[in-house]
Parts: C-alpha cells; sequence; structure tokens
C-alpha cells in the first residue's frame, strides 16, 4: 500500500508547531525589552521635558503593532500548525478503517477543524440499501493528490474519513462508464 503519512511526518508536524511558538516567544521578548527600555528612559528623563512624549508614543505604537502581530501569527499560522499536528498525532491512535470500493471523482478542496483537504468520493456498495452509496474521503493538501481514474477498485484505510494508506487493486470499465452516465443523465435531467 501506498503510505501517506509516515513517523517521519508527526515529528516534522512537532518541530513545526514548536518552531513557530519560540519565534513568537523571541518577539514577546523583544517587546518586552522595548517596553521596558523606553520606561527606563522615561524615569530617566527630568520633570516637564518635552521628550517625555517620545516614549509613550513610541511603546504605544510598539503595542499596536504587537497587537496586530499576535492576532496574525498566533491565530493563523501558529492555529493552523497545531491543528495539522493534533491531526497526524491521532493517526496513531484513532480507530482505523480498510474499505474496497470505486473511484467516483475529485471535489472542490474544503476546510475541516483548520485543515485543508482534498475531497476524493468513492462508491461503496450500501448491503442495507441494496445501491452504490457516495462516501467522501479527505485527503490532505499538504501531501501530494493520489491519481485515480473513474472506475478504479480502491483499497483504502482512513481515521476519521481521512485517507491514511492507498492502493489501486483493479479497473472496473463498466462502472466508469455507469458514473459518466448518471453525470451527464443528471445535468440533461
Amino acid at each position: 500500500m501506498n503510505v501517506i503519512f509516515s513517523d517521519a511526518d508527526l515529528v516534522a508536524s512537532y518541530r513545526q508547531q514548536r518552531n513557530i511558538l519560540r519565534a513568537y516567544i523571541g518577539v514577546c521578548c523583544a517587546f518586552a525589552l522595548l517596553c521596558l527600555g523606553f520606561y527606563l528612559y522615561f524615569l530617566s528623563l527630568p520633570y516637564n521635558d518635552p521628550m517625555q512624549l517620545l516614549p509613550k508614543v513610541v511603546v504605544c505604537a510598539a503595542t499596536c503593532a504587537f497587537i496586530i502581530f499576535s492576532y496574525i501569527f498566533m491565530g493563523i499560522k501558529y492555529h493552523r500548525a497545531r491543528k495539522y499536528y493534533k491531526l497526524i498525532s491521532y493517526f496513531s491512535v484513532g480507530m482505523k478503517q480498510v474499505n474496497v470500493s470505486y473511484f467516483s471523482r475529485y471535489e472542490q478542496p474544503e476546510t475541516k477543524d483548520g485543515v485543508e483537504y482534498n475531497v476524493l468520493i468513492f462508491s461503496e456498495w450500501s448491503k442495507k440499501k441494496s445501491e452504490y452509496m457516495d462516501r467522501k474521503v479527505h485527503c490532505v493538501t499538504e501531501k501530494p493528490l493520489p491519481q485515480f481514474r473513474t472506475g478504479d477498485k480502491v483499497r483504502y484505510l482512513t481515521q476519521n474519513n481521512v485517507m491514511l494508506e492507498y492502493e489501486t487493486i483493479g479497473h472496473d470499465e463498466r462502472f466508469a462508464e455507469d458514473a459518466k452516465g448518471h453525470s451527464t443523465g443528471g445535468a440533461a435531467a
């Protein structure tokens, strides 16, 4: 089977998350030193000195810039890295499911829990309804998208509908023609 995620991915995402956090802590320390320096400069000025306004303006501007930076950096970059790390870490402990289905089509990428996914639609036989049902399987956009053709019979391993491993075990031309007929027939109706 083609493995999409390995232990190296978990280690790499952990390091990425920690490096982002270290960079933010470095910026926080630099901001704190800037504030402390201008505070000491303000205390060293004589009473009613015209330069007393300079440290106040610089600290106010630096505080506004720091708040905006914090929101963007921690709210977007760190948040996405943390969600990606959590997703990969759940792969080792979560319940996995192996399915054999026919590949139907690709759909528009979507975001789920802060992680971007490519969407693959597989047709699975439902014993209960005695018909093919569509199943949406997600594939992380950080990884190469598996190249399937309509009608490929694929065995794949998922955890929480995220594809972890896959292999193409055959191709059914009749299924591919039926799928094309349904897509064009549905559009004409």
